[in-house]
Parts: structure tokens; sequence; C-alpha cells
């Protein structure tokens, strides 16, 4: 069985051997592979058009069937080519599905399973689709064009899951794994709205409305500066509930009195009441 991983950079484990970089051969080799880990079956012309950014040379397939029968050596040089990992049919190649596990693969079947299930069930699955892809996409092959529009697809995919099951832990009742969650969807995608959310109503369930009202005040800046909007409504009016709470400290006065001043609000009121009510005034002001 070889184990095929795509998250980080591109490495095969196949009977305590491990395979990386130069290993497969050379560039060409390694990216027939990580290629036909990602999409499956490909015809020779196709991946001809990729290895080469849309500019085969002449006699591209000949070298397209050499570099295949480097690779197959290389994945195991004792071995017969009947039995390689890599099949030739219809014109094109194929990874063996009997003979490999690929670790997208596996992203998207947790994700697939995670559908239809209650938030208790859900989490599980999709939580261990966030920790497979914990690293970018081929992380080490920067300039393919491919390899950057899979590595952001499965980037926005894994933003996605994190958001997800940060929602289904919220709803399941652990606020702290929801917080972990959420926030590693901000940090790879600082303007997700739905994590800083999903953040805010976690330290409001723990019973932080301080660490909830600079999570809102994060989230203002982000979207500010990122894409020139305010927060949307339903945050803005999760905003307002916790202005609304009891509790008035001197946290509390100086988490809003540090929003009201990145705000632009040239007075600050002169108590924690008249904080408050400015804050809420401008949160429940329209969006631009």
């Amino acid at each position: 069985m070889y184990e095929i991983q795509l998250f980080g950079r591109l490495e095969v484990r196949t009977r305590g051997v491990r395979l990386t970089g130069h290993d497969f051969g050379g560039d060409k080799p390694r990216h027939i592979l990580a290629l036909l880990a990602l999409r499956g079956d490909m015809h020779g012309a196709e991946l001809s058009e990729l290895l080469w950014s849309g500019r085969p040379p002449a006699g591209h397939q000949a070298t397209v069937e050499g570099y295949v029968s480097l690779l197959r050596h290389r994945l195991d040089p004792a071995g017969d080519t009947r039995d390689s990992a890599i099949t030739i049919r219809n014109g094109g190649y194929a990874l063996v599905a009997e003979r490999v596990r690929v670790d997208v693969a596996r992203f998207d079947e947790l994700v697939a399973a995670a559908s239809g299930r209650t938030a208790g069930r859900a989490l599980r699955p999709l939580t261990a689709a966030a920790h497979l892809a914990g690293r970018p996409l081929l992380e080490d092959e920067e300039h393919p064009e491919w390899a950057t529009e899979a590595r952001e697809r499965y980037r926005t995919r894994l933003v996605t899951t994190l958001l997800d099951a940060g929602g289904l832990a919220l709803a399941a009742g652990e606020p702290r794994t929801a917080l972990d969650l959420a926030g590693r969807a901000v940090g790879i995608d600082p303007v997700a709205e739905r994590g800083w959310m999903i953040t805010m109503a976690a330290h409001r369930s723990l019973g932080d409305r301080v660490a909830a009202l600079r999570a809102y005040d994060r989230c203002r800046r982000q979207l500010a500066e990122g894409l020139g909007v305010e927060p949307s409504p339903e945050t803005r009016a999760l905003f307002l509930e916790l202005l609304r709470e009891d509790g008035t400290d001197t946290a509390v006065d100086g988490a809003v009195a540090a929003i009201l001043a990145a705000a632009g609000e040239a007075h600050r009121p002169g108590s924690v009441a008249g904080l408050l009510r400015r804050a809420a005034e401008l949160a429940a002001g329209p969006a631009t």
C-alpha cells in the first residue's frame, strides 16, 4: 500500500520507506504523481498540457511515457511493471485504487461523511478533516498553475470545514473547541466573518464578555481593511446583545472605548453607560 500525502509537501510512504523531493526522479515525474493523486484518471495529452503549461514540446507523449516509467521504478525499484501502483488505460494513466491511499481523497470522504448528520455526530469527521489538511496543499510546489489553483481550492474548503465544525461545536455545547476551530479559520482567512461570529458567541458562552467585544472589534477592523465593508447585520446584532447584557466593569469599559476609538470617535463618553449607548448606536447603523 502506498500512502500519498499532498497536504504539506508531496510525500509517499510504503513498506517503511519515505519518498520526497527528488526521490521521484525530478520535477516532472513528481508532478505526474501529484496530478494523478489529485485528479484521478488522466489522458496523456491532458498530462502534457499541465506539465508544460499549455506548451508541450515535440515528442511529448514519449517523454511522458518515459517519466511514468521512471516514476514507477522510483516507487518500487524491485517491482514488476504489472504490479505497479500506476496503470495505463484508455490512452492515459491512473493510480490503482486498491494500492494507494491519498490524504486529499480522505479529506473529501470525511467532509462528505459529516453531511446530514446531527451536530454531535458531524463534528468528529469535520475536525478530523481539518486536522488532515493542517498544512497547505503541495506547499513546496510554488510555480505550476495547476498546483496553485488546487492549493487555493483546498484552502477555501478548509476554511469552510473549520467554520462548519466551529458552528457545530458551539451547537453541541463545546465553546472551547469552537474557539479553536474558528481561530484557525480566521487565521487563514481574516475576513471570514462567520469565524468572528463563532468566536464572539463562544467567548460569550464561556462568560468572557470582554473577549467577545474585542473579537467584534477585530472583525470590524479586518473587514474594513480587507474588504472595505462593515460587519453584517447579524454580527452587529450579536454585538448589540453583548452591549445590553449586565456588567459594567472596567474591562468592558476599556474594550468598548477601544472599539469607539478605532471607529474614529473623537470624544469618549464619560460613563460606561454612555460608552455602551454610543457603541450600540454605531452598531445599529446601516452597513456600508
